[in-house]
């Protein structure tokens, strides 16, 4: 099924800076969230679940579940709304632009510790198991240059100022992992400064020698491979294990509400695509490449099924307090920001 987009969708801005600067509550920002409505189309009913349109890797389980049938066969529709920046996602779950979001756990705590009332339903993405070596399939590198003055993490601590590193975004994978990484090798925070670009543009500013190491995910392995300049310090598993992945599929408190067997439906489907994703990843690549218009070397790695682990959450939200994202007196807990009602939807 092609898919179908709508557009004119507008933001609250206000309270998309509120959730960056982490000083104003969300409370009283959701729109209410009306029970979704089946359609109609060619002889069988769909629920019609909205999500912004991916221009990254996310986009696989997405891109499969719809060329495989998986949405379809649990009468589900995705209705893709448009480009929506990372700062501006958690705000458009609240006011009903979009139904669906996805993110990593520490997003959604802090989203939470704002006042926003969101909460992940299905694990998505995790770190590959040990026996799978492909470093490609991990969540995130971090590059220097082979040229460049820090040929491994130790080099960090006698640089000359401050080290330029990119980030996609504050307050999500990059820094929390960063923040890990440099407690585990005893180098000090103030040696690390975060430059904010997407991926692609973290690639070229690394090789034009703008930042000193960029923080590229799948598919932009690819242009570091491509180069041939890249060093790779280290990877994302060899600081945190499965944890170091771990990704949600999330809607607010709300919709989830109102709307249990959409929700149930959309969880099978996904799943199924990410199991399937992680058997074929090459004909994966193929499919997100074409839609998203980018060379895809590889995909992420996906967890077999829906099933949540409290100490994975908790352990986000511990990162996030030793990094100063929350107060070390923040009230979220991990079943503030996950339910497991839907757990065994996912299962093969």
């Amino acid at each position: 099924m092609a898919r179908k987009k709508i557009t004119g969708i507008g933001v609250t801005l206000t309270l998309l800076a509120a959730f960056l600067a982490g000083g104003v509550l969300f409370t009283g920002c959701a729109k209410k969230t009306k029970k979704l409505t089946q359609v109609e189309r060619d002889g069988k009913t769909y629920y019609q679940i909205k999500t912004w349109s991916r221009s990254d890797c996310t986009d696989a389980p997405f891109v499969v579940a719809e060329n495989m049938g998986f949405f379809a066969g649990e009468g589900v529709e995705i209705v893709y709304t448009g480009e929506t920046q990372p700062p501006q996602r958690i705000a458009s779950i609240l006011n009903g632009d979009n139904d669906v979001g996805t993110a990593h756990p520490n997003t959604l705590a802090i989203a939470r510790e704002g006042g926003a009332p969101v909460r992940g339903v299905a694990r998505s993405i995790i770190e590959p198991p040990p026996e799978i070596t492909d470093i490609h399939l991990q969540h995130m590198w971090w590059v220097s240059r082979k040229d460049g003055p820090l040929q491994t993490l130790e080099d960090i601590k006698t640089f000359p100022g401050k080290v330029k590193l990119q980030l996609l975004l504050r307050n999500a994978c990059i820094d929390f992992l960063t923040d890990m990484l440099l407690e585990k090798y005893d180098i000090s925070k103030d040696k690390i400064e975060y430059i904010t670009m997407p991926d692609i543009e973290g690639v070229l500013a690394l090789k034009e020698g703008l930042v000193d190491i960029a923080t590229p995910h799948p598919p932009f392995y690819n242009a570091i491979d491509e180069w041939g300049g890249g060093n790779i310090l280290i990877t994302s598993r060899e600081i945190a294990g499965e944890n170091a992945g771990t990704y949600l599929y999330y809607f607010a408190d709300d919709f989830i509400e109102v709307n249990k067997e959409p929700i149930k439906r959309f969880v099978a489907a996904i799943k199924k695509a990410e199991r399937w994703a992680n058997e074929n990843p090459e004909q994966t690549a193929r499919w997100t490449e074409e839609v998203i218009g980018i060379p895809v070397q590889a995909n992420h790695y996906y967890a077999e099924n829906a099933v949540i682990y409290d100490d994975q959450i908790q352990y986000w939200i511990d990162g996030s307090i030793t990094s100063g994202a929350l107060p070390p007196d923040t009230k979220v807990r991990v079943e503030d920001i996950i339910t497991h009602e839907f757990d065994q939807y996912g299962s093969p």
